[in-house]
């Protein structure tokens, strides 16, 4: 019989390393490395959603058997965009901060905070994962993740679909780069209103 285990997200790197946590999360983020170990002789292959996650894995078992499987697309029909007198920027945070201190860190909380406020007269679309996207994507001017490690969201491939700019980081955000890109975009949407 083959077992697989499927790491997607961060849980490559929970096996080797530690990001900022809530205190109440650890029992469980010990859990996850104490099954880990436990199962580790059972486990055929170890898939992940990305390429980058894959020396997580084999700092964890230098034996591991890897390989990479993408998240299925929801979202593969490009959607006609609707005329609208604003800029929109769509950002991602989860609905369920299921672990305040890690989500407000990976998902680069306080850079998006900080966007919004040099940038007050844009309209900021928060999406969590429960938003129907064909009614949100036909009015995104661009796509913001701040991520300080991400795989390769399904979001971003369908941003592609869509043809609406994107920045997304995997690790080491830089606020002055979502600037830049931000400024950018809004000339060009500011050109094609002219």
């Amino acid at each position: 019989m083959k077992i697989v285990a499927y790491l997607v997200g961060s849980e490559p790197r929970w096996l080797t390393c530690t990001q900022p946590t809530d205190i109440r999360k650890l029992p469980y983020l010990a859990w996850v490395k104490i099954r880990a170990r436990l199962l580790k002789p059972f486990i055929s292959e170890w898939w992940t959603d990305a390429e980058y996650l894959i020396p997580f894995i084999k700092a964890f078992y230098p034996k591991a058997k890897t390989r990479v499987v993408k998240d299925e697309l929801k979202y593969t029909v490009k959607y006609r965009k609707w005329v609208h007198p604003i800029f929109c920027v769509m950002y991602y945070y989860p609905a369920n901060e299921y672990n305040k201190n890690y989500c407000r860190w990976v998902y680069g909380k306080d850079i998006i905070e900080n966007l919004i406020r040099l940038f007050p007269d844009f309209y900021w679309i928060r999406i969590d994962g429960t938003n129907d996207l064909s009614k949100v994507f036909p009015m995104v001017d661009a796509y913001i993740r701040p991520n300080r490690h991400d795989g390769t969201p399904r979001l971003i491939e369908e941003c592609k679909i869509q043809e609406i700019p994107y920045l997304h980081t995997q690790h080491d955000p830089d606020t002055r780069d979502f600037i830049n890109f931000l400024t950018e975009q809004y000339e060009n949407y500011n050109k094609k209103s002219c």
